[in-house]
């Protein structure tokens, strides 16, 4: 039996099914609830269940946050981020005008942020690596980071009947990706990581995330991201394990850097690499044991590509299909 609580909500499966009732039986002995039956809507997401398919959306929730924030009225755009842009910190040292203070003070951009992050947390990985580049100016947004959180807004108004469908026909098995671009934090010259996981017919995990350190070669960095997206390989095949659904084989992790690949697999050009942390090296051990094989992909077909840069109008769209990302009107539910 496998089941989560948030504050008094409660969701709950079991195998056998009957094993389900008899725990909603045992609470009910100790206290008063309701049982709502199949779960339809909770925490701004809405649940519908297809014949061997279950799609998550957050149309209402959109909805508000479009609301509260002012932008009922704004047009759509088909991306959360301007293709290429980059979001410099300001230098602290400077005095800021107080007018721009004052602007500051009363624009409630850390709210805005803390939304559009339960968005991209919950169900929407198309607007990850947006979220998480402006989650770094909380203490320091200006204008310019202001006006990026609006657009994200705007494309999500655009795409409020996106669900994120998972299952399928065929059975799941467990798919990752990896990314890395290349010293994309021009404040810090650190790169920007990202992986996903697919099971069936969308991502059940993905992140987003400026590494802890700073890569002096594209090989490098990627190599840094394969290392984290490993570690959440082995989770999640620990997860489905022990609910019953056994990895079989070692876990496909694509990657799009042929040096990188070559360097987790077999440690070549010694002399290059005595710089990179011992703990990095890890992946070689998994790929050994056979817990994980990587594979080469193309970078314009991987899927990680969109949680580590700001892509172009045809990228983007591409890479957001490869998601799970549907129309609810189009979804076969």
């Amino acid at each position: 039996m496998i089941f989560c609580v948030h504050v008094d909500n409660i969701f709950s499966i079991a195998n056998p099914p009957k094993e389900n009732a008899c725990f909603r039986d045992k609470l009910k002995s100790l206290w008063e609830i309701s049982d709502l039956g199949p779960a339809k809507f909770s925490l701004g997401i809405a649940i519908e269940h297809g014949i061997d398919t279950i799609s998550l959306s957050q149309t209402a929730f959109i909805d508000h946050v479009v609301k509260y924030f002012g932008q009922t009225d704004a047009y759509p755009v088909n991306t959360p981020m301007v293709a290429g842009l980059q979001l410099r910190h300001l230098d602290k040292s400077i005095t800021l005008p107080p007018e721009l203070t004052e602007w500051a003070e009363r624009t409630p951009y850390c709210k805005l942020i803390g939304s559009l992050n339960y968005i991209a947390v919950a169900m929407h990985p198309d607007i990850s690596f947006t979220v998480s580049r402006l989650l770094s100016f909380l203490d320091c947004y200006q204008v310019e980071h202001w006006t990026a959180a609006i657009q994200v807004l705007h494309y999500l108004k655009g795409t409020r009947t996106l669900s994120l469908v998972l299952g399928g026909p065929h059975p799941p098995s467990l798919i990752g990706y990896s990314d890395a671009d290349y010293a994309n934090c021009k404040d810090t010259s650190r790169s920007i990581s990202g992986y996903c996981y697919l099971l069936g017919g969308g991502m059940i995990s993905w992140s987003s995330w400026k590494q802890c350190l700073v890569a002096d070669s594209t090989c490098y960095a990627e190599y840094i991201a394969l290392h984290e997206s490993s570690h959440k390989a082995i989770f999640l095949c620990q997860l489905l394990g022990d609910i019953g659904f056994p990895c079989r084989g070692s876990t496909p992790l694509h990657c799009d850097n042929d040096a990188a690949t070559r360097l987790a697999e077999d440690h070549v050009f010694h002399l290059q690499v005595k710089h990179i942390c011992v703990k990095l090296h890890s992946i070689y051990d998994m790929i050994t044991f056979g817990d994980i094989k990587l594979l080469w992909v193309h970078s314009e077909d991987n899927s990680a590509n969109i949680l580590t840069k700001s892509l172009s109008r045809s990228d983007f769209l591409r890479l957001r299909d490869y998601l799970g990302l549907r129309d609810v009107a189009t979804c076969s539910v």
